[in-house]
């Protein structure tokens, strides 16, 4: 695995953890703002063509 792609996953999993956190506060923008984050890092990732669906054990793009 290259650095870039294990970087990238690490980011994936960082902002969709905090999501989940941000979910469960109820904190609607935060929300808002993790989700478009995780959305431009899940292009990235598509754009470079980085299987990051499971990085960290759980799917990540949930932004809804």
């Amino acid at each position: 695995m290259s650095e870039f792609a294990a970087e990238l996953r690490a980011r994936v999993d960082e902002v969709d953890a905090e999501l989940r956190v941000m979910r469960q506060a109820f904190d609607h923008h935060a929300v808002e703002v993790l989700g478009g984050r995780l959305e431009n890092l899940l292009r990235i990732a598509d754009r470079h063509g980085v299987d990051v669906r499971y990085a960290g054990g759980g799917p990540a793009g949930g932004t809804g």
